[in-house]
């Protein structure tokens, strides 16, 4: 991994020794992506997925990854039908504005009629390759090839088991020329176990960012950040970002908190995002004691700006297809403890960006966030880590690979 710094990088950095951790990024400059000619060989593709995020509006990691990947895919010059299985979702506005209309079939959970609507689809528009995600669509998707001759790309974006029958389902409806991209090595084998791709037509391509959005919030944005929330300067705020389900582990590091703070008093955590849990974790934090030292933000859709507010994002997620959280943190030059668990490991390297700690085990979470909010010398390396290694997950970078997977998969 490279690791060479850039004098204006260094000297951002070393903002980090600072009492209180970090100011904002400004005068951290993204990578040079080599320009590169417009895509002239593909043919029309269909990107097929569940839905768009969950209802009302709410967003999730997929929505993010659709709004920073679609608009290069079809700047590079790809003729693209986006698709939803789902009801219409407020977020399609987005696409919209960049001039892709996305189309929902607002199709009921098991419509048996919807793979026929989107064969017929794939007909009209010429599409020779359906690049599908999630259980519902890949296995849409790949009745949808067999009806049309096209061919078929599964992306797979987390660990999340689709279960015996809908895998049995997914072998059935399986072809030799079928494809698949994972977010992770991690990732690999469920693909070929459960989704039955074959083993040397599977390729990882981990998801990638704007990393510039995360490296430009301007100057004073820390102390702006940190005005409207109403913190103290030289208080040491943590972040946990994320959708608020029990995979994510919100209850185990609320769990934590006061032996964190017991180290550390001053210590306030900032939960971003919302979901299910969230009631749960609240009324948990009135019962530790911690309110003083907690506050719910809900969903946000300035995560880049926050980050320039906070000193450690903390991932205690119990699965995680790679960690799209964890790669903002590093771009915001953000050092991040989280579990040992699913892709996670091929984003953060202990010692080198954060730390890694044994999947589960509380004790040692706590610890590492304690001697990192301690040190301001660990900050410094990992702050310096984190934006070399933030490097390899640049938005450009994962198109490109994507465009490389379309060619492997339509090839003869």
């Amino acid at each position: 991994m490279r690791s060479e710094i850039t004098r204006s990088e260094r000297g951002r950095i070393k903002l980090a020794l600072e009492p209180g951790g970090y100011s904002g990024t400004e005068g951290l400059q993204p990578p040079e992506v080599a320009a590169r000619p417009a895509v002239g060989d593909l043919p029309p593709i269909m990107i097929l997925a569940d839905h768009f995020g969950y209802a009302d509006g709410v967003r999730h990691g997929v929505t993010t990854y659709f709004l920073h990947v679609l608009p290069l895919l079809a700047a590079a010059g790809i003729e693209l039908t986006v698709c939803f299985l789902r009801a219409p979702h407020a977020a399609a506005a987005d696409l919209q504005a960049q001039g892709i209309r996305p189309v929902f079939f607002d199709a009921g959970k098991w419509d048996p009629t919807v793979a026929v609507r989107i064969a017929t689809l794939v007909r009209r528009k010429g599409v020779r390759l359906l690049h599908a995600t999630g259980v519902k669509g890949t296995l849409t998707a790949r009745i949808a090839a067999r009806l049309t001759g096209a061919r078929t790309l599964l992306h797979v974006h987390d660990l999340n088991d689709p279960g015996t029958a809908l895998s049995a389902l997914q072998r059935l409806v399986a072809q030799p020329t079928d494809a698949a991209v994972c977010v992770s090595k991690a990732v690999r084998e469920l693909t070929v176990s459960r989704y039955h791709v074959r083993p040397e037509r599977v390729r990882v391509a981990r998801n990638g960012i704007p990393l510039e959005a995360l490296r430009s919030a301007g100057a004073g944005a820390r102390s702006r950040v940190r005005a409207e929330l109403g913190i103290e300067s030289g208080r040491p705020v943590l972040a946990v970002i994320g959708r608020m389900h029990p995979v994510k582990g919100h209850r185990s590091l609320l769990a934590m908190l006061p032996a964190i703070v017991r180290s550390c008093p001053r210590a306030l955590l900032l939960v971003i995002g919302d979901g299910p849990e969230r009631a749960a974790c609240e009324g948990l934090a009135l019962n530790l004691g911690m309110s003083r030292n907690v506050r719910f933000l809900g969903a946000r859709g300035d995560v880049p700006r926050l980050l320039s507010g906070v000193d450690l994002v903390l991932m205690p997620s119990q699965s995680e297809g790679l960690g799209l959280a964890a790669i903002e943190a590093l771009a915001a030059a953000r050092p991040v403890i989280a579990y040992a668990v699913g892709g996670l490991p091929e984003v953060v390297v202990d010692g080198l960006n954060g730390r890694l700690v044994p999947p589960g085990d509380c004790e040692a979470f706590a610890g590492a966030v304690v001697a990192t909010l301690r040190d301001s010398g660990k900050r410094f390396s990992y702050a310096r880590g984190a934006v070399a290694s933030a490097r390899s997950f640049g938005v450009e970078t994962h198109v490109q690979r994507l465009i490389d997977c379309y060619r492997m998969t339509l090839a003869p």
